[in-house]
């Protein structure tokens, strides 16, 4: 069945897939980064909060430029290993928590400037998190969505390669053709992430599109998608060995030199408190 939005946490979401996580997943554009840092004025290195965190993709740049952040995930092994492969001179620039969003207490944390969530708004009760954002986030601070662009899932064209289709064929083949979470199946909320935002406090939104273009190996590629909550160890289990044969024997098919030209589209949106009786939103 497919898990419903704001249930308890499945911790085979993203079983075994820490370590292809930190390695495989597509890093968030320098200039996405840099335009949180001008927007929320975070050089001067306030507080922000990162949600649902992996294992530090936006938490170790926005430490790198200057602030502390609290990077907070459910999965435990997200947490170690972000622990593990950050960078040593930014250990006390953040602070690594286990804990979902929706279990975090408001007074034990201090108002933060802003709140991240890097392709992690989606597996929350978007609408309470949002309500506890109000309460945390300072009165001119805000929240930003860094979408993803590792899906072959995506709908909107996020992720362009010749690899992507063949990708998609063999985890059809190994796993079946809906889209695996966990011990379920995933669709998409039938809200956007705009829509729910529109009916919280945060509800003036803008939206930037930062697009990438880079070379993956067929190691990328298959290292890619053993990050995700569609393709885990977990899932895969004793076929993992197979799928990773198959999937880099159809993928130099495509292309027998082994590399492949991708491009990458990274949305940030950022929301903020607003008169609802003017301006956006």
């Amino acid at each position: 069945m497919s898990r419903p939005e704001g249930t308890t946490y499945d911790q085979d979401l993203f079983a075994g897939a820490a370590a292809y996580y930190a390695r495989y997943r597509p890093p968030y554009p320098t200039e996405a980064v840099d335009h949180l840092v001008d927007a929320f004025r975070l050089a001067a290195g306030p507080p922000v909060l990162d949600l649902g965190c992996g294992t530090g993709q936006l938490a170790v740049p926005l430490a790198r430029a200057g602030c502390r952040v609290w990077a907070v995930d459910p999965d435990r092994e997200m947490i170690d290993e972000g622990v593990r492969t950050a960078p040593a001179d930014l250990a006390d620039h953040v602070r690594w928590v286990v804990a979902r969003a929706e279990d975090l207490v408001a007074d034990d944390l201090p108002a933060m400037r802003l709140c991240t969530m890097g392709a992690s708004f989606h597996w929350m009760a978007r609408e309470s998190v949002l309500a506890f954002l109000d309460r945390v986030v300072e009165p001119d601070g805000g929240v930003a969505l860094v979408s993803g662009s590792a899906s072959i899932w995506s709908r909107d064209g996020a992720l362009q390669g010749d690899w992507v289709p063949v990708a998609r064929d063999v985890i059809v083949e190994f796993l079946g053709p809906r889209r695996r979470a966990g011990g379920g199946t995933y669709d998409h909320p039938p809200r956007t992430h705009e829509q729910v935002l529109a009916d919280s406090a945060f509800h003036r939104v803008e939206r930037r599109r930062f697009t990438t273009t880079r070379l993956l190996t067929v190691d990328d590629v298959i290292g890619q998608q053993l990050s995700t909550s569609y393709a885990s160890p977990k899932l895969l289990g004793d076929r993992l060995p197979d799928f990773r044969r198959e999937l880099a024997r159809r993928l130099r098919e495509v292309a027998p030199e082994g590399e492949f030209p991708t491009v990458e589209h990274t949305d940030v949106i950022v929301a903020r408190r607003g008169d609802r009786t003017g301006g956006t939103g």
